[in-house]
């Protein structure tokens, strides 16, 4: 089906051994929601059906005629907020309401020449009030559905761009999305960066009870000289960066200024959300990637 607003396909795919169905709407020639299907049962009672959504952003498909020229991607990014990991994004949706670092500067990684998922919680998940807090983790409850998600879409974009490195991508809680995709998913993404990394103490988990030192990918950890929030302290950062064992690569990158915070400590709009300096930060990530995949 196709109109002015959207179009919408229906694809079957196999994700993790089983039936995986895919609908894509696109809002628009970069931007488009992606929904997978039928890779897990939901944990709840809810007669719903379980999907999870991403927002996909692919440079490569801009349009000259509105002012942006097409790039040839380096690496697709999954991208992980922190919170409770709930965007509830909706077919059609363009933007995500979220000031999320990684969220807000979606555009940023796309424009440096990188394939974006900015990705959501699963349906079942989005129906918790706590969403994905105290979930993450595969001790945890519901923590191997999670991995299941995880799974999912990194199977899905594996299958759309098989010629590029996949690299999860999380801040704040989310930090914990992007580890335990490299330290327990069966094919774990390419590299990870964490910023703003939740090395706790935190009652709802943290990345002192993820196995580090099993990731064997490199790892960027990205961390804010003023991040006043007790979970994220960049004091912890080096002691982080170290637990990285088996990973070939791992390195530590800090920043300081930026603007006055608008925001709570632990909120995304201050240092623990690298608030005014977003391109700054980007652009020694995203040098970072390329020197890594060198």
């Amino acid at each position: 089906m196709k109109n002015s607003l959207a179009m919408l396909a229906v694809t079957a795919i196999l994700v993790g051994g089983g039936p995986a169905f895919v609908r894509e709407v696109h809002a628009g020639p970069l931007v488009q929601v992606v929904e997978l299907s039928g890779y897990r049962p939901r944990f709840d009672l809810s007669p719903d059906p379980l999907f999870i959504r991403y927002m996909l952003i692919d440079p490569s498909n801009a349009v000259p005629a509105d002012g942006f020229e097409p790039l040839d991607p380096i690496a697709v990014l999954m991208l992980f907020i922190g919170g409770n990991g709930k965007l509830n994004l909706a077919l059609l949706q363009q933007n995500t309401g979220s000031t999320n670092f990684v969220a807000r500067t979606r555009y940023h990684f796309a424009a440096e020449r990188y394939v974006v998922a900015l990705v959501d919680a699963a349906s079942d998940f989005l129906d918790l009030g706590e969403g994905l807090t105290g979930h993450r983790q595969p001790h945890q409850l519901h923590g191997d559905k999670y991995l299941l998600d995880l799974e999912a879409v990194m199977s899905d974009l594996r299958t759309r761009y098989r010629a590029l490195p996949l690299w999860a991508v999380g801040t704040s809680r989310g930090t914990i999305g992007a580890a335990v995709a490299a330290a327990y998913a069966a094919a774990p993404p390419d590299g990870i960066v964490l910023t703003s990394s939740l090395t706790g103490p935190s009652g709802a988990g943290d990345l002192q009870t993820v196995d580090i030192e099993s990731i064997n990918v490199p790892a960027l950890i990205a961390a804010h000289q003023g991040d006043a929030c007790p979970a994220t302290n960049p004091g912890d950062a080096t002691a982080l960066k170290n637990r990285f064992t088996s990973s070939p690569l791992a390195e530590l990158v800090t920043f300081t200024g930026g603007s006055a915070p608008l925001s709570g400590p632990c909120d995304p709009l201050s240092p623990h959300g690298f608030f005014g300096i977003e391109q700054k930060v980007i652009g020694a990530v995203t040098k970072w990637i390329k020197k890594a995949e060198k």
